[in-house]
């Protein structure tokens, strides 16, 4: 059958990255450095007398650690109304916090936290010979090598896949990033999953970064690693980094809002921070470390209240005063298949003595040897997938990446006590300079109804529209279609993200392939467009933007939310 798709552009693009064989683990050099001033406004909706209330949160943390460093300047904190008691205080982690209480409470509560932050990344080769399994570990260092409730590091099944993924290791390093490649494919973000917990990130393949993190260090320390969780806030800006020699990027981005990483104890190293849904041995300057525990809830920012719990907003800018962005791509690895930025560790094997070879085993006198019994690992036997039938010509399909929140919920109540929440808003801003563009394949012929995308109306004016192109190499081709455009007074501004329909010219037909959509405007339209953490269901390549015209120099880590129906011809 042959498409109705027509040209709508007769230049073409001829400059592309290879459709495969690129490495996924990008090992880059050089320094990120960045100077941050960071104003967070808290609010609390007093609509009752209240006897007592209390907020507990944290300061951001200073160290010096492997090239990693974090320092802090001017942190202030303004109260309306004062609190009867400000506290600040240090756990058995170090890190530390501020608890502040009022009592007979009948009016709302305003605090504004700023400080200054800067952050620095020496991503300069480093080498680590710690052999594995690791030898004796400080005392202070074996305290991240315990269970606990999020991390369940002495689970059966747990302790199991951790033999599995470092069998053939020989030195910690080949260990770790054993582990922390198994985990980025593992695991599939999910918008506020049922639980937080490794199991749960290990039994469905889903969660948030909490499940990252905790699964990662359950691994680890049932290997033997020392690992703990860290906890801070994450910073909007996007950060580029290079993949080829061609000009193209990684555009990182991971929202704002508190999140979850680790950090991974190498005795010749020291601990060096780990993001599993972004990089290895760095994190970067968009990442403010509050303070480390044995799993997220060590870190905790919550609020009581008695007899009720008033309602929780916040607002937060921030401004770089500084933001050095230095990176040059070493080399490329293939693990694992989405991609991760590492700074440039290896393991260094010490020289080892000389081998002494045994003598060869007696000659049997009689007999014969007879072969070895096979060895039976008796194991569940595991149920086929079910398999989803073909849908029949005639029939509606309704195909993408559809898993968004409407709204994005900035804390969570159990009983009289709130707390943050470890989930944020992730999108860009899509009527930008920058042209976004969306990935999408059929293995079979689609009579088109129509593509809608997950997004919000801020302002302005105009008209969106959708470029519907097909696949040239990798990137989006200058054939295709162009749907109908809305105009923005026809869309209603509400909170949160929602479907925003584009039809498409009546009699679209589209052949199996892979196409690609893309996000075109006019006026001053401000729109942003909804995205995933990771990769849902396409593959590593297939988000791009571009600010050069057609070149699509950029691969985003994220997916973006569309959906595409139509009737299976």
């Amino acid at each position: 059958m042959k498409s109705n798709i027509s040209i709508f552009c007769l230049v073409l693009i001829s400059v592309f990255l290879p459709a495969t064989g690129m490495g996924k683990t990008i090992v880059v050099e050089g320094k990120l450095d960045g100077t941050v001033s960071v104003r967070k406004t808290v609010a609390f909706a007093v609509e009752k007398p209240l006897e007592w209330f209390s907020y507990q949160f944290s300061v951001p943390a200073t160290y010096d650690a492997a090239g990693n460093v974090q320092r802090l300047d001017a942190f202030q904190v303004v109260f309306s109304p004062q609190p009867s008691e400000n506290k600040e205080t240090t756990d058995e982690f170090g890190n530390r916090y501020h608890k502040v209480v009022w009592r007979k409470l009948t009016s709302d509560i305003q605090m504004t936290i700023s400080y200054t932050t800067g952050i620095t990344a020496n991503l300069s080769p480093r080498t680590s010979s710690t052999p594995f399994p690791l030898p004796p570990l400080p005392e202070r260092e074996q305290v991240f090598l315990k269970k606990s409730k999020l991390v369940q590091s002495d689970a059966a099944q747990v302790v199991q896949l951790a033999r599995e993924l470092t069998a053939g290791a020989v030195m910690e390093h080949q260990a770790v990033n054993a582990i922390l490649s198994h985990v980025a494919d593992a695991i599939v973000y999910q918008y506020s999953p049922k639980q937080y917990d490794a199991l749960y990130g290990l039994a469905t393949g889903t969660g948030n970064c909490q499940n990252f993190a905790h699964l990662a260090v359950a691994l680890l320390r049932a290997s033997g690693i020392p690992a703990r969780v860290a906890i801070g806030q994450t910073l909007k800006d996007n950060w580029k980094i290079p993949i080829d020699k061609q000009g193209s990027f990684l555009v990182q981005g991971i929202g704002e809002g508190l999140h979850a990483w680790v950090e991974v104890y190498y005795p010749d190293l020291g601990w060096l921070p780990c993001d599993p849904q972004q990089s290895r041995f760095f994190t970067s300057t968009r990442h403010i470390k509050f303070g480390h525990g044995l799993d997220a809830k060590d870190v905790s920012e919550f609020w009581q209240g008695s007899p009720d719990l008033p309602r929780m907003s916040e607002s937060l800018s921030s401004n770089y005063e500084k933001d050095t962005v230095d990176l040059r791509l070493r080399e490329t690895m293939p693990l694992p298949s989405r991609y991760l930025a590492t700074g440039p560790v290896a393991a260094s094997m010490p020289v080892p003595p000389p081998a002494i070879i045994p003598p060869p085993p007696p000659k049997p006198v009689t007999g014969y040897n007879k072969p070895p019994l096979p060895v039976e690992h008796p194991t569940e036997p595991k149920p086929k997938p079910k398999l989803k039938p073909e849908p029949k010509p005639g029939t509606e399909l309704e195909i993408g990446n559809r898993d968004f929140p409407a709204l994005v919920e900035v804390y969570q109540v159990e009983g009289n006590i709130g707390r943050r929440n470890f989930d944020s808003e992730t999108a860009e801003y899509a009527t930008s300079k920058y042209l976004f563009a969306q990935a999408f394949s059929l293995d079979r012929p689609l009579a088109l109804k129509d593509v809608a995308l997950a997004m919000r109306k801020f302002g302005g004016d105009g008209m969106i529209y959708l470029d519907l192109v097909r696949d040239n190499g990798g990137k989006p081709s200058l054939e295709g279609i162009r749907s109908l455009p809305v105009a923005l007074e026809k869309i209603t501004r509400r909170p949160g993200y929602y479907w925003v329909d584009f039809m498409l010219p009546e009699g679209t037909k589209l052949t199996s392939g892979k196409y690609w959509l893309v996000l075109r405007h006019s006026g001053e339209a401000i729109m942003n467009w909804f995205y995933t953490p990771g990769k849902r269901i396409n593959g590593p390549d297939d988000t791009r933007s571009t600010a050069r015209g057609w070149q699509w120099e950029d691969v985003l880590a994220g997916e973006f939310v569309y959906r595409v129906r139509g009737i299976v011809e």
